[in-house]
């Protein structure tokens, strides 16, 4: 159903409506608020609709449109399955102050007594709206790889961090973090050095960085490489290498064709495959928990911490 120059009231009778003639809604997960452009808009329904399969929730898909209008208006879409799966879809086109007073928009359509989490591919900084996302969120997704500067919005995160925080680009190297782990079972010797070959500024490959520093107390070297991904929801690391403090050497590398190898002192060659996940798969996965992550708070800290001292001198 499609509203022209509508209100929130309106809005949500639609919703309602639609819900009666389906015969109601199955219990919902959550609250999905996503602020994203008019062309990101297709890659964001399809990743929701992927996540949605695990998680029924009703999607509030914000997208500012004419910011300099001197009049707020909300053009707004409502679906109930169809295109967007197991989710309750509003989407509002918001002009002028309407896009500015995204949370007194945005709190009357959220569904009671489940979470609510806010989600944004974009930088909410050039609109204005990083605080809005934050306000009535239990819980916030932010994807710095799609900032002006990757590495720089790392550094705000750390900066403005609240319980609930995460980012895309640490749910990129949960399997690279996996696979790393899994290697250490059974290595008793400490850790004397660690080089990273990776895009340094890839913000994954930084919080793989400062992960790493977290668990084995080494700071990595990241030799900046050209990393060839066949995803760009992959991080750009081609390679871990580990020297342990009697001279053994493990390195994990992942070439071109999604092929990772585990080379370790000792013993045969590893290999699995580590391809790209999708957006929805990514996001799906963040979804699984709604509880603070307590290991990214850690890790974007360290980030944060080792970093500062160049961000004086820049």
């Amino acid at each position: 159903m499609h509203l022209k120059d509508t209100t929130t009231g309106d809005i949500m009778k639609s919703l309602s409506s639609i819900l009666h003639e389906v015969g109601g809604t199955s219990g919902l997960a959550l609250n999905l608020v996503a602020l994203t452009t008019e062309d990101e808009r297709e890659e964001v329904e399809q990743a929701a609709s992927f996540a949605a399969q695990e998680h029924p929730y009703r999607l509030i898909l914000a997208i500012p449109r004419d910011l300099d209008a001197a009049e707020p208006r909300i053009d707004a879409e409502v679906t109930v399955g169809e295109r967007l799966g197991a989710a309750e879809a509003i989407i509002l086109r918001l002009d002028g102050p309407a896009a500015a007073h995204l949370t007194s928009i945005v709190l009357p359509m959220l569904a009671s007594d489940v979470p609510v989490v806010t989600w944004w591919l974009l930088d909410p900084v050039r609109y204005g709206l990083e605080q809005e996302l934050r306000s009535f969120a239990d819980r916030r997704i932010t994807y710095s790889a799609r900032a002006a500067d990757p590495v720089q919005s790392l550094h705000r995160r750390a900066e403005s961090y609240a319980p609930g925080d995460t980012d895309i680009c640490w749910t990129r190297i949960s399997l690279w973090r996996s696979l790393i782990a899994s290697a250490f079972d059974g290595v008793t010797q400490a850790v004397e050095s660690i080089t990273i070959k990776a895009d340094d500024d890839d913000p994954s490959a930084q919080l793989m960085a400062a992960w790493l520093c977290t668990h084995l107390g080494v700071t990595p070297e990241v030799a900046d490489t050209e990393v060839e991904r066949n995803s760009e929801h992959l991080p750009a690391i081609a390679s871990v290498a580990f020297t342990m403090a009697g001279g053994e050497t493990m390195e994990v590398e992942r070439q071109a064709d999604g092929t990772t190898v585990l080379r370790q002192a000792g013993l045969p060659k590893r290999r699995q495959t580590l391809q790209g996940r999708t957006l929805g798969q990514l996001l799906a996965e963040e979804l699984r928990h709604l509880d603070p992550d307590t290991a990214y708070r850690r890790v974007l800290q360290t980030f944060h911490e080792q970093h500062s001292d160049e961000r004086v001198g820049a």
